[in-house]
C-alpha cells in the first residue's frame, strides 16, 4: 500500500503535517501535478517547503499547454478537461501499479463539497481526508502551517492604496505592516489561489495583476487565447486585451469590494463564498 499526499496549497500542506503527525511511521510519498503553466511563486514555494520539512516533492503531470493544442481549444466552466488530463489522469499513471490511500486537503468546513472520485474501476486509490476526519476547518489550517511555509499571498500595494482611498478617514488607520497574514492573503491580494496563470477561474482583476507582476506570462496567455480561443476567451466573454484596456475600473472595483468587507468586518464569510474551485473536482487539485 502507498500513502500519498499531494500538495499544492496551504490546505494539503495542513494535511501533509497534520498526517505525518498522526501517523508518523507510514512511507509517504509527496507529489505536485504540475501543469507546466503554474506560477514562478509557486515552484520557489514548493522549493522552500521540500527543504523546510526535508521531502521530497515528486514533480507528476502533463504538459497543459500541450494539451489544450490538441485539444483545440481553451478550458472553461462547460469543458473542464484541464484539470482531469494535465492533472488527475498522471496521478492515476502514476499509482496504478498497486492500492494506494491518497491523502487530499479537503477542509472540515467544506466537508458537503465532493471529493475525489476515480475515473475507473481499475484505479485501485482509496481518497481520505484528515482534516474533515480531524474537524480542521480554515483556522485550523492557518494554525497549522507555520507562516514561513504558507503559499505566496501575491500582496497587491496598488489594490491595497486604493481601498485606503475608498475608505476614507477610516483608511488612514490601515497600515501594510499591521495586516494579518490572512488580510494580506484574501483582500490584498491579486491572486486567490497560486493554480495556472491563465486559469478560466481567474476573476478579471487578477488577470490586470498578471498584467502587472508577470507580463511576460500576461503575452503567453493572449497568444494562447488568440490561438486556440477561436470563438471564445480566457474568462467569460471579454478577451485579456479588452481586460486590460479597462484595468483601472476592476482595480476600483476590486478595491470598492475588499473596503465594504472591511467596514463590516466580514472577511472569512467573503473568503469562504468566493472560493469557486472549491465547489468542482479541480477543488482538491488546483492550488489546495
Amino acid at each position: 500500500m502507498r500513502h500519498i499526499i499531494p500538495i499544492s496549497g496551504k490546505d494539503s500542506l495542513a494535511t501533509a503535517i497534520l498526517q505525518s503527525n498522526i501517523n508518523p511511521n507510514l512511507p509517504y510519498e509527496y507529489i505536485f501535478n504540475d501543469t507546466g503553466l503554474e506560477l514562478p511563486e509557486t515552484y520557489q514555494w514548493l522549493d522552500n517547503i521540500g527543504k523546510q520539512l526535508d521531502i521530497n516533492i515528486i514533480r507528476i503531470g502533463e504538459s497543459l499547454l500541450d494539451i489544450i493544442w490538441l485539444q483545440g481549444i481553451l478550458p472553461s466552466p462547460k469543458v473542464r478537461f484541464c484539470t482531469r488530463m494535465s492533472k488527475i489522469y498522471p496521478m492515476e499513471n502514476f499509482l496504478s501499479s498497486g492500492k494506494s490511500t491518497v491523502y487530499f486537503g479537503l477542509r472540515y468546513d467544506e466537508r458537503n463539497r465532493g471529493g475525489y472520485h476515480p475515473s475507473s474501476r481499475k484505479i485501485q486509490i482509496t481518497p481520505k481526508y484528515p482534516l474533515i476526519e480531524n474537524q480542521i476547518d480554515l483556522e485550523g489550517v492557518y494554525n497549522i502551517v507555520p507562516t514561513k511555509l504558507l503559499p505566496p499571498h501575491f500582496f497587491w500595494p496598488k489594490l491595497f492604496n486604493k481601498v485606503k482611498e475608498f475608505l476614507g478617514p477610516l483608511g488612514e488607520q490601515l497600515k501594510e505592516e499591521s495586516l494579518t497574514d490572512f488580510e494580506k492573503r484574501v483582500l490584498f491580494s491579486w491572486r486567490s489561489r497560486p493554480n495556472c496563470y491563465n486559469c478560466f477561474f481567474m476573476r478579471y482583476y487578477e488577470f490586470v495583476g498578471l498584467h502587472e507582476f508577470h507580463p511576460e506570462l500576461f503575452v503567453l496567455a493572449k497568444e494562447l487565447e488568440d490561438n486556440v480561443g477561436g470563438e471564445g476567451y480566457t474568462i467569460k466573454t471579454k478577451s485579456l486585451v479588452e481586460i486590460i484596456q479597462k484595468a483601472d475600473y476592476y482595480i476600483n472595483r476590486r478595491a470598492k469590494e475588499v473596503a465594504k468587507i472591511i467596514r463590516n468586518n466580514a472577511q472569512k464569510t467573503m473568503f469562504e463564498n468566493t472560493d469557486n474551485l472549491s465547489d468542482y473536482n479541480c477543488g482538491i487539485f488546483c492550488g489546495k
